[in-house]
């Protein structure tokens, strides 16, 4: 059952939160919140869950950082691949899975390189399609204020910019 990702066995899910109960939980705690990530439509699919689009930002998708990145239109990298080029931060290099955390840090902070012209951009996508919407935009104010980021993590990102798992 381990998987190459997640470094999960069987025995870690011995005493795990039922399914259906994580995926409420989970539900609530993204309700009406801006989700940022990579890849994160395979975490939705896995879940079985829809947000709306305006409120996805997904760094494997956006022509924003393949721009920043010099890669060719089109193209979907790797967290790994734009964490290196973008950040000149190496992630994912364990033997032992994908450290969590890591992972949505990179996302994060390559997300806060292009969020400026992808916000503007979003923007007016939503004005142009009449969508109506609150202003509910993520905000690099509120980044670390998620209470579901460990404390540990927290006090190391305010201390120092370059914290890894």
């Amino acid at each position: 059952m381990e998987t190459r990702w997640s470094g999960i066995r069987r025995h870690h899910m011995r005493h795990a939160t039922p399914f259906s109960e994580a995926r409420e939980e989970i539900l609530k705690i993204l309700e009406d919140k801006v989700i940022i990530g990579h890849s994160i439509y395979n975490d939705f699919r896995v879940l079985d869950i829809f947000p709306p689009a305006h409120m996805v930002r997904d760094t494997s998708m956006t022509r924003h950082l393949r721009r920043l990145a010099g890669f060719p239109r089109g193209r979907c990298s790797s967290l790994k691949i734009l964490s290196k080029k973008l950040l000149n931060r190496n992630v994912q290099v364990g033997e032992k899975g994908h450290c969590s955390v890591e992972d949505a840090t990179a996302a994060l902070d390559l997300y806060k390189l292009v969020e400026g012209e992808w916000e503007q951009e979003m923007e007016n996508q939503l004005r142009d399609e009449g969508v109506p919407r609150e202003p509910s935009f993520a905000s690099s104010t509120h980044y670390m204020k998620d209470e579901y980021w460990p404390e540990d993590v927290t006090a190391h990102r305010a201390n120092d910019a370059s914290y890894c798992c």
